[in-house]
């Protein structure tokens, strides 16, 4: 019942966001990588950090608290960036049809948080945050975790410096 009234709900958003964007002028540049399209405009030689949580059609509850741990993660230390597309969250099912190329895109086993760094349109850097099935036991540490590769990916030159 739950699955049926996100679906909706997800078909709904996705038809009101289609009908904004035909009554827009078309953006000049889309953020667009090959593991799947990004459809916010980015300006000129500007960076977006994909989060993804990518899942299967088995959800467990260990899988859900995976998702709810990373949301809660970016949208608690990147809302500014949430808010001007520098940084971007996103839930794929990659077992989808059309979903199906991220498992070998990203190197899938099973449900995983991957980091995409977008420049100019092309995905050019991407890292498998996989320490998360070892901090699930521990929301503070698995938060801290996410939130300082967030960091290091949006800002590599100062993490390099910390090293």
């Amino acid at each position: 019942m739950m699955r049926t009234i996100l679906l909706t709900l997800g078909i709904l958003l996705l038809a009101i966001s289609v009908g904004l964007a035909e009554n827009q002028d078309p953006p000049t540049k889309t953020a667009n990588t090959e593991a799947g399209a990004v459809a916010d405009t980015v300006e000129e030689s500007h960076q977006t950090v994909i989060v993804y949580y990518l899942h299967g059609n088995r959800r467990c509850p260990t899988c859900q608290k995976l998702e709810s741990y990373t949301k809660e993660a970016v949208d608690s230390a990147f809302a500014e960036q949430l808010a001007d597309s520098t940084v971007v969250w996103r839930v794929v099912n990659f077992q989808t049809e059309g979903n199906e190329h991220l498992a070998e895109d990203y190197e899938l086993y099973t449900q995983s948080v991957i980091l995409s760094r977008v420049t100019d349109d092309r995905e050019t850097e991407w890292k498998n945050l996989d320490r998360i099935w070892k901090l699930v036991g521990d929301k503070d540490d698995f938060v801290a975790y996410i939130q300082d590769e967030v960091e290091s990916f949006l800002n590599p030159a100062e993490s390099k410096d910390k090293k």
